[in-house]
């Protein structure tokens, strides 16, 4: 089936989304719905993100502390802490909406989510090789960005940053492709990947090094450079392979 007849005919307004893109539309409350308890959720039950690096969010130069992995501060609202919650609770809630809307675009009779069900895997299996083995080297990396004055160094908001959302920048460049090709496979997007989908793709990648990186130019491109090779390693499959 034509694409574009695939669109129009689950897309009533005709406005020439893909199938993933109309069911994002008409569920579009359902999705802020999901997004929003999970956020909250995540929130309030990750009381100390330092329990989930592996450092336990010490800046570099910080040394041991006896109390190692038990937060005893008082946290505030300006506390890194807090605003580490929170950029949790928010990445949580991407991703139970990204999976929902997975869920709904199934329901169309144009998507076979089965039929990609390879590539799927494989970009899950990405996702986790990618985030395990980033996990290891993100400690070394903000010690690197330390010496290079590129990130402060009693910066507990900044190491946390690093050790927590970094890995998942690798992890997602790693599974960008495979999960890009699997719903051109299955329906959901335009054969072509076409402009719409490599726009909205780039808006994403560099959204989350926006949000979630350090507050620094360095930090942001290593943040955007894993997904952005896999966006283009999907475009170049799709146009010459």
């Amino acid at each position: 089936m034509d694409p574009t007849e695939t669109a129009d005919a689950f897309d009533p307004r005709r406005r020439g989304l893909s199938p993933l893109g109309a069911t994002a539309r008409r569920h579009t409350r359902r999705l802020v719905v999901t997004a929003l308890l999970t956020a909250v959720f995540v929130f309030a039950a990750v009381r100390d993100p330092g329990l989930l690096s592996p450092t336990d969010g010490l800046p570099p130069t910080a040394g041991v502390s006896p109390t190692s992995g038990v937060s005893t501060a008082v946290v505030g609202v300006g506390d890194p802490t807090f605003i580490v919650r929170l950029e949790l609770g928010a990445l949580g809630g991407a991703l139970a909406a990204g999976v929902s809307l997975l869920s709904l675009a199934d329901r169309d009779p144009a998507v076979d989510l089965r039929a990609a069900s390879g590539w799927l895997a494989l970009a899950a299996a990405g996702f986790l090789v990618g985030t395990v083995a980033a996990r290891q080297f993100a400690p070394g990396l903000a010690d690197l960005l330390v010496e290079w004055g590129r990130v402060a160094a009693d910066s507990r908001q900044s190491a946390l940053e690093l050790e927590l959302f970094f890995p998942v920048a690798v992890g997602g460049g790693a599974a960008v492709a495979p999960l890009l090709l699997g719903l051109r496979r299955a329906g959901a997007l335009s054969r072509r990947l076409a402009g719409r989908t490599r726009g909205l793709s780039l808006l994403c990648l560099v959204a989350f090094a926006a949000c979630f990186s350090p507050p620094d130019s360095t930090t942001l491109a290593l943040y955007a450079a894993p997904p952005a090779v896999g966006l283009g390693v999907a475009v170049a499959w799709v146009e010459f392979g």
